[in-house]
């Protein structure tokens, strides 16, 4: 017997029922469901049952069932709250203003990354003497400027594309890094 091979659970579903309009349904359904889809993924990855987060969040495991079986314009906030809190996953809540410029935005996330290393800062300060979490944390820094670099890299790579379409590779001029830099 040859095993069909299906790209989404709702394909599979929908061969099952032999009827190709359950697909699109399904797959509208998960569409408003993509901070429930992170919820409940997150909770599978800590290897945690539903019945374990009721218990850590001193509910019933119904409400567990519920919440991850609704969408997510359903979710009430303080839910959201308890269910991360449960699984012992911080939670940040990022307000984008839309009308501000492109790089405004990026600016704000950079001050936001620039925070949360300078929290790494104060760790390898306050295990000073523990060379194993300081060479970690040093190799994360290294990560992190290789990760921003090489996607910087991509970016810019595509934006002198758009810019500069009719030049060729060795006519582009490089754009020199304090044009880049906006106080």
């Amino acid at each position: 017997m040859d095993k069909q091979q299906f790209s989404s659970a709702a394909e599979a579903f929908a061969s099952i029922v032999g009827d190709d309009t359950v697909k699109d349904a399904i797959q509208e359904e998960v569409c408003k469901t993509p901070l429930i889809d992170t919820l409940v993924r997150m909770r599978m990855q800590k290897g945690i049952s539903q019945k374990r987060l009721a218990e850590l969040m001193q509910c019933t495991p119904s409400k567990i069932s519920r919440l991850e079986s609704s969408t997510d314009d359903t979710l009430k906030l303080s839910d959201i709250k308890e269910y991360v809190r449960a699984l012992n996953i911080g939670m940040s809540i990022v307000f984008e203003n839309n009308d501000l410029p492109a790089a405004d935005q990026i600016r704000q996330h950079v001050f936001s990354i620039h925070e949360k290393l300078e929290s790494l800062v104060k760790i390898a300060k306050e295990v000073d003497g523990d060379t194993e979490i300081v060479s970690k944390i040093n190799q994360f820094y290294g990560e992190v400027l290789f990760n921003f670099l090489s996607k910087f890299e991509s970016s810019h790579s595509k934006l002198r594309m758009v810019v500069e379409p009719e030049k060729g590779d060795a006519e582009r001029m490089p754009v020199e890094i304090e044009n880049l830099i906006i106080s």
